[in-house]
């Protein structure tokens, strides 16, 4: 599961991840998710959002599970 220790922590992943990815806009459900259930959750929650970031095995958070990359603008 996700987790930020603090705010900037959080921007930097969207920044790394979200920002890039196809998913960002409207609202991205995974990151929403987090969002509202990362703190208190129930086992089966957390269970969950860990599919959808994983952590690795020293703690940091991987890239999201449904992160699909925007394809770069072409500019004329």
């Amino acid at each position: 599961m996700g987790y930020f220790s603090n705010g900037a922590e959080g921007m930097d992943y969207e920044r790394d991840y979200c920002d890039r990815c196809v998913h960002q806009e409207p609202a991205c459900p995974v990151w929403g998710a987090h969002l509202l259930h990362n703190y208190g959750a129930s086992a089966d929650v957390k269970e969950i959002l860990n599919m959808l970031i994983p952590r690795d095995e020293n703690g940091f958070n991987e890239q999201c599970k449904l992160f699909i990359e925007r394809p770069e603008e072409v500019h004329e």
